[in-house]
């Protein structure tokens, strides 16, 4: 019965227990500036296992090692996306295998012009940029203008194929699931010493009689 009583307790949980935060920590391999590459940051998606579109991120952040950053709060805001390019797995953030040829996933930037505009092209960018060819060869940058100059970039240079790259990796549980899980695991603890209890009442007469 307690068991019943936890399992229907989880089923009521809200909206946040089915959203996934994934940490980026992503170092270029090439940069325009000559100089290593990286940037830091989340992704939160409502995501489960499936294809990233501009409806299922919920917020991101980003923080480049040349000090520019972005950030959005809101569901689908600050997100140019064509095809089938990432993918949300359970244990990270991945480039698709057979992805759309000429596609791409932007994190458009308000860093782009100063922050008096908001380019699609600028910010973090994954795409396909050998639409010619199957499988693709990626390019991931981060660009800081209108003109989608690679600040920091990694690409298939001299023909070597990139089938399926991390960008994030899946972030620990959040608070609210540890307290989820803590609650459990109690209330399994719970019913199981309650059993006992009885148990152990149900034998007292048994033992009084001398049986």
């Amino acid at each position: 019965m307690g068991v019943m009583l936890i399992a229907a307790w989880l089923a009521c949980l809200p909206a946040y227990a089915t959203t996934y935060t994934y940490d980026v920590d992503y170092s270029f391999s090439y940069s325009s500036k000559n100089i290593p590459g990286k940037i830091t940051g989340f992704i939160t998606t409502s995501c489960d296992s499936c294809i990233l579109t501009a409806t299922n991120v919920l917020s991101w952040s980003f923080t480049a090692s040349d000090g520019t950053s972005d950030s959005s709060s809101n569901s689908g805001s600050g997100i140019n996306a064509s095809g089938d390019i990432l993918q949300a797995t359970p244990t990270g953030i991945y480039t698709v295998n057979n992805a759309t040829l000429g596609g791409y996933f932007a994190f458009c930037s308000d860093i782009a012009n100063n922050g008096s505009d908001c380019f699609p092209t600028a910010g973090l960018n994954v795409s396909d940029m050998k639409p010619d060819q199957a499988p693709p060869i990626w390019h991931i940058a981060w660009e800081e203008n209108s003109s989608a100059e690679g600040i920091f970039s990694t690409d298939g240079q001299g023909g070597q194929i990139f089938p399926s790259i991390e960008i994030a990796s899946l972030a620990v549980p959040e608070p609210p699931v540890w307290a989820t899980m803590i609650l459990g695991f109690a209330g399994l603890g719970f019913a199981a010493q309650r059993r006992q209890r009885q148990r152990r009442n149900s034998e007292l007469p048994d033992l009084a009689a001398g049986k």
